[in-house]
Formats: C-alpha cells, sequence, structure tokens
C-alpha cells in the first residue's frame, strides 16, 4: 500500500471512523491565524479524523431528561481524550517513519485557537458544512466529533464533497433555545475556491446559554438533572434531520 493508505488503515484501526487528507494548498488564502503554515512551516498534508457520537448518547438530550452522557460521551470525552489519543498514534506512526507531524488537540477553547477542526474536515473531503455551521458527513450527519493533524508527508488528497447534505430547512434555527442562529442572514468563505455559505451565528448569545446564562439551554431540563456550566446544547446538532446510517466504518 502507498504511505497514504497506510496512515488511512491505520487510523481505521485506531478508532476513527472516517478520514481524509487535504493538500496544503487548500488553505490558501486563509487567514494569517488559521494558516497551517503558522505552525508548522513545511506543512504538506492536513489529515482529518472523525469518530461518531453514540446514537445512544443523544437519547436523553434530545428528550431533555439528562445533560451528562452527551457532554461528557458525545462531546468532552470524545473530543479530549479518545480523539486526542487517535490523532497521537497516527502523528507517532508518521513521525516513526521520517515525517515531522503535529497532532492538534482537537478541543481547544480561547482567542489562540488556531486550527478549526471543521474546515479541515471540510477540506480533506469527509464533511460538508451546513447553515447550522456544523461539519456533515454522508455516514453520520452531524454526529461526530474532529481531530486535525500537520504533517510534512505529502500524502495523496481526497476528492472534497459535492453532495449537497444541507437543504437549509431551517430545523436547527427553530432548535436554537436562545436564537442565536439567523435563519436568513449569512456568512460566506471560500476553500479551496469553492464559496461556503452558512447561517450567521450570535456567538454572544451561543456562549452565555452554554454558561447557563441564557436560560434557553440550562432551564429547558428539570431541576434534578445534571446541568454542568460550559456545557454544550447540542440542539442543532441533534435537531438535524441528516443523521446518515451512523453505523460501521469508512472502508
Amino acid at each position: 500500500m502507498s504511505l497514504t493508505e497506510d496512515v488511512r488503515a491505520f487510523a481505521l484501526e485506531q478508532g476513527a471512523d472516517l478520514v481524509g487528507f487535504a493538500s496544503i494548498d487548500r488553505f490558501e488564502g486563509a487567514p494569517d491565524k488559521y494558516d497551517p503554515k503558522r505552525l508548522l512551516p513545511d506543512v504538506k498534508t492536513v489529515i482529518s479524523m472523525a469518530i461518531r457520537i453514540l446514537d445512544g448518547v443523544t437519547v436523553p438530550q434530545v428528550n431533555g431528561v439528562e445533560h451528562y452522557p452527551y457532554q461528557l460521551m458525545g462531546y468532552g470525552w470524545l473530543s479530549n481524550a479518545r480523539l486526542n489519543m487517535v490523532g497521537f498514534e497516527v502523528a507517532r506512526m508518521l513521525e516513526d517513519r521520517g515525517h515531522v507531524t503535529l497532532p492538534f488537540p482537537s478541543f481547544f477553547e480561547g482567542k489562540q485557537q488556531s486550527v478549526s477542526n471543521r474546515h479541515a474536515a471540510v477540506a480533506a473531503g469527509i464533511a460538508e458544512f451546513g447553515w447550522h455551521n456544523l461539519a456533515m458527513s454522508p455516514r453520520f450527519g452531524t454526529r461526530q466529533r474532529f481531530v486535525t493533524l500537520l504533517t510534512e508527508a505529502e500524502l495523496d488528497a481526497d476528492p472534497m464533497l459535492d453532495e449537497g447534505l444541507c437543504d437549509e430547512c431551517m430545523v436547527c434555527v427553530e432548535a436554537c433555545p436562545v436564537g442565536a442562529l439567523s435563519g436568513d442572514e449569512a456568512t460566506t468563505f471560500e476553500i479551496a475556491g469553492r464559496t461556503i455559505r452558512m447561517g450567521k451565528v450570535d456567538k454572544g448569545k451561543c456562549c452565555a446559554c452554554h454558561a447557563g446564562k441564557g436560560g434557553g439551554f440550562e432551564h429547558s431540563y428539570p431541576t434534578t438533572v445534571t446541568f454542568t456550566a460550559g456545557g454544550h446544547c447540542g440542539r442543532c446538532l441533534l435537531a438535524c434531520p441528516r443523521r446518515g446510517d451512523n453505523s460501521g466504518t469508512q472502508g
């Protein structure tokens, strides 16, 4: 097998459900802060990997009876630990073969964030953006989390998706408890010459709701339910009707 297919197969063995490769030229025109070359000057390939969110984890969240399973197993732990370990092992495999590789943490907060896992997933051909600003895959819809690797290895790029996964049904807009997602205002940008269009988000409202200050998220659960300020409601993700089959792994 080629090095590209070796990496893909190894990533799947380590627990990834989706793996894609983007050549660095697909990031031309990105703002300086988000240019992968800022972090790894000789990067040639950006690798995106995803692990699906289990259907069972979403049921209590959708029904508004318990938040903790989704927060830990569908959002926090999945990205903080599991995805990062898969990313580390793939990076170690590449470095064992002589290719400097930077695994960027899959969950990183703060103004200094410089890698967007969603944008990398779209550039690497495993996802498309929807109106809700989420990266959607044909297999899992909105229900996956991503991690990104920058490597000096020159790997074969996968074709970008062009499947029209989002039909702008606006279910996500209706699902937001604080009206943070616009139903008519859009933001646009380009990835590899393709114009991407998605809904404008009031990030202040969204973040305040997560922190328990917006009311919509915290008060959508009974008082007996575990609620953690700084949690993530996932209403837009969970309401999206595009869910894929949520089974198996990429061949």
